[in-house]
């Protein structure tokens, strides 16, 4: 990843956010090369997710005709969105406590196995 993202900067694809006041870290700024591809994959996705779906028919299997529409709102919602959506109750990132690191991590992202350690069990991760 580190790669990647050491081509990018190089090539003016992006540039970290508020760089040359120090910058902020996980934020990026979109330079001319960035903004042209991002442009080509959102339109990409557009063309073969949105405008390329407008079945009036109704397809088999389904239960009556759909057509696709763009909507473009902001992340921050009162939280009653979230919940009426589905998102509060269903989605989840279950956490694992390190307790000789102090540090978090999400349950899907460890791989690893249990194993017997000083008479205790301790998950190695691999």
């Amino acid at each position: 990843m580190d790669r990647i993202v050491s081509l990018a900067k190089r090539r003016g694809f992006i540039f970290q956010s508020s760089e040359i006041y120090g910058g902020l870290n996980g934020f990026w700024d979109y330079g001319p090369l960035g903004v042209a591809l991002k442009r080509n994959l959102k339109e990409c996705w557009w063309q073969d997710m949105v405008a390329g779906h407008d079945e009036l028919m109704t397809l088999a299997g389904a239960p009556s005709s759909y057509e696709m529409t763009g909507l473009d709102c902001t992340i921050i919602m009162h939280p009653q969105v979230w919940k009426c959506s589905g998102h509060f109750d269903l989605f989840h990132d279950w956490m694992v406590d390190c307790r000789e690191s102090k540090r978090r991590f999400r349950y899907d992202h460890l791989h690893g196995r249990w194993a017997m350690y000083r008479n205790a069990k301790v998950f190695i991760t691999t």
